[in-house]
């Protein structure tokens, strides 16, 4: 299904799931945005689609965010798993403030990722994340028009005052040891595929990366207007 300039029914309903959902982790420290991402901030989804979330945090929290998120949406059963996709939320993106600019990780000719920054709806923001967001993808332009679009769907604006932030930072320490190897095991195991990036200041879980067939498809649709 291709992007539509309004939600159907379907998707205002996954919307109101996201904002019910999103202030549960949105408290935990360094938290910088909430945004959904894909199929859903495209208006594009289908009956079995997911809730993609997109996770900003402050530098040193990466891990802390990551692992806490997940744990969270384990306990209230909403977090996707296996087969059960349709309407749960899927955590597969987390950066620091640091990684906010995407044209190194761009392929040529990206139109998905042009889109999916386009399109990117958050829901819980801090201060003026989603502006810098922007600012540091100058190289995708987003109209006035599509930014009050994207922004109709926050639920929460605050600033942060972060309590013992070398506590926190020292969790985010400890978690990132005992995940790190696991992850990075695990991306080994899956013959590290080109969608998936472990950093310090980025992980990036997408397995599937479709990214290089969408650019291909559109290079065919544009020669056959050539």
């Amino acid at each position: 299904m291709g992007i539509k300039k309004e939600p159907n029914d379907h998707e205002k309903a996954l919307f109101r799931r996201a904002q019910k959902y999103i202030p549960f982790i949105s408290w935990i420290p360094g938290v910088q945005m909430i945004a959904v991402v894909n199929s859903l901030s495209m208006y594009a989804t289908h009956k079995d689609s997911d809730i993609d979330l997109f996770i900003i945090t402050k530098p040193g929290y990466l891990w802390l965010v990551r692992i806490f998120s997940t744990w969270i949406l384990n306990l209230l059963r909403v977090r996707r798993a296996h087969i059960d996709i349709a309407e749960n939320f899927c955590l597969s993106f987390f950066i620091t403030e640091k990684s906010m600019d995407f044209s190194h990780i761009a392929l040529p000719d990206d139109i998905y990722l042009e889109n999916w920054i386009r399109y990117l709806k958050p829901i819980f923001t801090r201060g003026d994340i989603y502006d810098r967001f922007l600012s540091a993808n100058i190289w995708v332009r987003v109209s006035e028009n599509q930014k009050s679009e994207n922004l109709q769907f926050v639920k929460n604006v605050w600033d942060e005052k972060i309590f013992f932030p070398s506590f926190w930072k020292c969790v985010d320490t400890y978690l990132k040891k005992i995940f790190l190897p696991r992850t990075l095991d695990s991306y080994k195991k899956k013959w590290r595929p080109f969608g998936v990036i472990i950093s310090d200041d980025m992980l990036k879980f997408h397995d599937q990366d479709q990214r290089w067939i969408i650019s291909e498809k559109l290079k065919l649709t544009l020669k056959k207007f050539m």
